[in-house]
C-alpha cells in the first residue's frame, strides 16, 4: 500500500472511531435516563406495598453495578467531582454501598481504571486534592483532530536537503592511482 493509501484507511478509522463513540455516549445518556425511572418505579412498588415487585426487583438486581454507574454518575455531572461526591451522588441515586467494607476505597478502584481506560480525567485542585471528570465524545474527538493536525504539520515541513559526503572509499578511488 502506499502512503496515501495509509492515510485514507486512517482517516477512515478515525471516522469510524468518532461514530462509535458517539453511539456509546447515546447508550451512556440513555442509560442514565433510565436509571432514575428505574429508582422511582421500585420507589413506588414499594410505596403502594407490591411485595412480588419489590421481590423481582431485588432479585433481577435493577440497580447497575458500582462502575457503570460511577460512569453515569459522571456523566451527568458535567464538572469534576471528587471520590466523596460520587459516592454521595451515587446514595442519591439508589445504590446499595451496605455490600462494601470500604465504598471510598472501591470508588477509588473504579476511578483508577477509568483514568486508565481513558474514560475520565483527573482534574487537579487546590491543596492536592483530586476531583475526576468524564471525557466526553467532544474531548475525545478534539483530540484526535489535535493528533490529525499535528501529523499533517510535521508531514507539511519542507525538509532538508540530504548532503551527502562521498564516502571514505569512493574520496580514496579518486586521489589514488589506478593500476593498468
Amino acid at each position: 500500500m502506499t502512503l496515501t493509501a495509509y492515510r485514507r484507511d486512517l482517516r477512515a478509522r478515525k471516522r469510524e472511531l468518532v461514530s462509535l463513540l458517539t453511539q456509546r455516549q447515546k447508550i451512556d445518556q440513555r442509560m442514565a435516563q433510565l436509571q432514575p425511572v428505574i429508582n422511582h418505579l421500585e420507589g413506588l412498588c414499594r410505596e403502594l406495598g407490591a411485595k412480588v415487585a419489590h421481590e423481582t426487583a431485588v432479585n433481577l438486581e435493577l440497580t447497575t453495578g458500582l462502575t457503570d454507574l460511577a460512569r453515569v454518575t459522571l456523566q451527568e455531572a458535567y464538572i469534576p467531582v471528587s471520590a466523596s461526591d460520587l459516592k454521595n451522588r451515587m446514595e442519591v441515586k439508589g445504590f446499595d454501598f451496605s455490600k462494601y467494607s470500604n465504598p471510598l476505597a472501591s470508588i477509588h478502584t473504579v476511578l483508577r481504571r477509568l483514568v486508565k481506560s481513558r474514560e475520565v480525567k483527573v482534574v487537579p485542585q487546590k491543596g492536592g486534592k483530586k476531583t475526576y471528570q468524564w471525557i466526553t465524545i467532544i474531548d475525545n474527538f478534539l483530540t484526535a483532530m489535535q493528533t490529525m493536525a499535528k501529523a499533517a504539520a510535521q508531514q507539511s515541513q519542507p525538509t532538508e536537503p540530504n548532503t551527502l559526503r562521498p564516502s571514505k572509499a569512493s574520496q580514496l578511488k579518486s586521489v589514488t592511482p589506478q593500476k593498468r
